[in-house]
Parts: C-alpha cells; structure tokens; sequence
C-alpha cells in the first residue's frame, strides 16, 4: 500500500542553508521527516507529529485519534479505555440486531469493571453529581477540576466514610467558587444538589479544619451585582446599592458580615432612596436572606448612611 504524502510549504527558516529549487517538500509522518521531493534529500528529521496533529485534525478527529485528554473529572482520569455506545463495526456497517443485546450487557459489565470497591463507587457518583451541578450552575471547567481534585483529597484522607457523598461534593464545588472567586451561595448549591444546606455547610467546614485550605473572603459587590440582576432592578438603583455599600465600607460596618446579608440590606435601602417599589420579602426571595435579617441590617445601618 503506497504511502500518501502531506505536502506543506516550509519557512525560510527550515530551509536556510539548503539550495533547492523548488520549495514544496514532503512530509512524512511515519518516520518523522521531511524530504525533498525533486532529489530525495532528508531535510529535517525527528519532527514532532504531535504540534503537527493540531493542524491536520479537527477537535472531535484529534479526540478519536490520540483520545481525550486526562482530566480529574473522570474517575479513571480518562486513561481508561471503555466500549463505545455505537453499535456500528470497524467497516462501518450497523451490527446485526441478534448481538446488540450481547453487547449492551458487555457495556454494562465493563463499566461495573471500572468500580473494584466502595470507595471508587462513591468517586464515580460523586464525579457523576458533579457534572450535573455543572450545567445547573453554569460553571467552568477550571471550577469542576479543582472540586474533583477536593473530592479526591478528602477521599484520600478517608474523610468520606459516613457522610453523604452529596452533602461532600456541595461542600466542595463551594470550596472551588470561593477560591477562585465565582459567586455561588451554599444556598444555590443545596437548591441544585438537593441536599440540605445543614448538611453542605456542616461538610464545609470538616473539609475546612482537615484539608488545610485557604479561601478569600467574598466581595459584597460581587453579590449586589447579582441580587441585583436576578431582582432586575434600573442600573441607577444597582449603583446606589454599591454607593451605599462604599459608605459602609469606609466606617468598617461590614467586616464579619455575611455578604450576601449586607448586599440585600444595601439594596433595599438603594430602592428607598431611588423610589422603587421593592420588599424586603422579595430581596429575600432572590438573595436567600431573611426579610428578618433585613430588617435587623437596615436598622443597624440607617444611622451611618444618608439617604435623601
């Protein structure tokens, strides 16, 4: 079988050096050089393929190709190889109807396989939840990594035993939002996760006395941008709620606050002084603050802040 050739251009770079007339060389990408077509000379050799992949193959062609890169989001990293959902053969035809069966049952027992013992049962579900959170959430990849890499850490140091895995995989995608600085409450975890909020902040912090990590402390501005939005008040009221806030800031009335509580307090006391009609039951609503808490906030703050 003859040897299909890729032909590319080469830089001056390349072929400084080399006096050839013409400049279309050969690629070969079995050995790993590339020659002269016109006198055969090897003009470079030992090339790397891989840089070489990106240029050639699509995403999903480089995928199935050099498979998928390792990841922690998989619970055997990726590295695993697993039977495909397709029940098409290597030729390309569909498989007779008589071993489809068969080979739903070899899936389903190659993917039992993969878990030896509880513990990797429990990181496959854990991973599994995780991913679900993802889309619910709208989250990153970055934020998905550093939760999987949390998970594994506390199953690592057998802190997992006993708990719900649920109320452990909240605990710590609210790790990874807060290290690296994405405004998700436990209160939207826990809506999303089905898993109480008790249980979350309670796993948190097990995690937080164990793991020995360090988080930073959340901006208030952050969620006044996002009670904001989800209350769909003007932009002028949105900007007097962060005013506010800044007033406060400066007499140091916010330190050791919950952020979410001093956001929906200054919110409340910008829709007085801009005239918008606004609840503290409907900033309770969409902040997850209590119209109590509220109402203790705002009594607190009225005395520092000007509103007229």
């Amino acid at each position: 079988m003859s040897r299909v050739p890729i032909v590319q251009k080469l830089d001056s770079t390349k072929k400084k050096n080399v006096s050839h007339s013409n400049n279309e060389m050969i690629t070969d990408l079995d050995t790993g050089e590339i020659i002269c077509q016109n006198c055969g000379i090897v003009l470079q050799e030992k090339i790397s393929l891989n840089r070489k992949l990106d240029n050639i193959f699509t995403d999903n062609e480089y995928a199935s190709y050099a498979g998928n890169k390792a990841t922690l989001r998989i619970y055997d990293m990726g590295l695993a190889t697993i039977i495909g959902t397709s029940n098409y053969d290597s030729t390309g035809k569909p498989i007779d109807y008589k071993i489809k069966p068969f080979m739903k049952r070899m899936r389903l027992w190659d993917a039992r396989s993969k878990s030896k013992n509880t513990s990797e049962q429990n990181l496959r579900t854990a991973l599994f939840e995780m991913e679900k959170l993802k889309g619910k959430l709208f989250l990153s990849n970055a934020i998905m990594e550093r939760s999987a890499y949390l998970y594994r850490k506390a199953s690592k140091a057998k802190l997992i035993r006993g708990r719900s895995v649920n109320g452990i995989v909240g605990a710590c995608v609210y790790i990874a939002c807060r290290e690296i600085g994405v405004p998700r409450t436990i209160i939207d975890i826990s809506k999303n996760l089905q898993e109480s909020r008790h249980s979350i902040a309670k796993n948190y912090r097990m995690l937080f006395q164990n793991l020995k990590f360090t988080v930073s402390i959340p901006d208030p501005i952050t969620s006044i941008i996002k009670i904001a939005n989800n209350l769909e008040i003007p932009e002028n009221t949105k900007r007097k709620a962060i005013h506010l806030f800044d007033q406060l800031k400066e007499q140091e009335l916010t330190e050791g606050k919950n952020p979410d509580g001093v956001a929906a307090t200054v919110i409340y006391m910008a829709s007085i002084k801009t005239g918008i009609n606004l609840s503290k039951q409907k900033i309770s609503k969409a902040s997850g603050i209590t119209g109590v808490t509220i109402r203790n906030r705002y009594n607190e703050y009225i005395k520092y802040v000007k509103l007229i």
